[in-house]
């Protein structure tokens, strides 16, 4: 049974109707969402991401002006350095287990499969993911976004971003944004490699080479 969550300072759930579905509703199936449905959520003019984790639908705001120009930032930024066989792309569907699952603010893919058919990421296809956590989100954000982290690891995602944009725990004298980088382990959890300050720049060398200033990707 899905369930829905909205973003706010307190998150709530709404239990979906077990009537069979009408011409309001979204779902052909009660409890269950299509690809072609979560498609439709999707493409609703409110500018909100829906997004299916552990059965409960997430249901985000548009991300605010400095989201996602930094997004936009990184995703040119890492246009220019890629190598050619794949390609960044944002605000793009990921499923999950093949059903209806997350839409990353980033991800780095596979582009042949995107050169065909393909409108929809499949987590064999994706080297990395980028979340950029901000204040639209933050609620959410703590509260569901180590399941999602979990999915990403469970899906076999080879490496993991996350941004903070706003002051969070733990922070201390670090300049936002904050980059924290991730590599999968054999054990299936993400372990951090490394955590870069506005202040700071780094050269990873994986999942290729490039170089990551914060903050140049904060700049307006």
């Amino acid at each position: 049974m899905a369930m829905l969550v909205q973003t706010s300072e307190a998150p709530v759930k709404a239990r979906k109707p077990h009537r069979k579905a009408t011409s309001t509703s979204v779902w052909s199936t009660p409890g269950e969402l299509g690809v072609d449905e979560w498609f439709e959520l999707n493409s609703r003019d409110d500018g909100s991401r829906y997004e299916l984790i552990d059965g409960s639908l997430i249901v985000s705001p548009a991300p605010s002006f400095r989201h996602q120009r930094l997004g936009d930032r990184l995703q040119t930024y890492l246009e220019s350095v890629r190598p050619k066989e794949v390609v960044p792309i944002t605000a793009t569907g990921l499923l999950l287990d093949r059903k209806p699952g997350v839409i990353p603010d980033l991800m780095v893919v596979d582009k042949a499969p995107f050169e065909g058919d393909a409108n929809v990421a499949q987590p064999e296809w994706a080297h990395l993911v980028v979340e950029i956590a901000s204040k639209s989100t933050t609620a959410t954000d703590r509260q569901t976004k180590h399941a999602k982290y979990a999915k990403y690891a469970e899906a076999g995602i080879p490496h993991f971003w996350r941004v903070e944009m706003r002051p969070f725990r733990g922070q201390g004298n670090e300049k936002l944004p904050v980059i924290f980088t991730y590599t999968l382990e054999a054990n299936r959890e993400y372990q951090l490699t490394h955590r870069i300050s506005a202040d700071a720049t780094v050269e990873p060398t994986e999942p290729f080479k490039l170089t990551l200033a914060p903050a140049a990707l904060a700049e307006i």
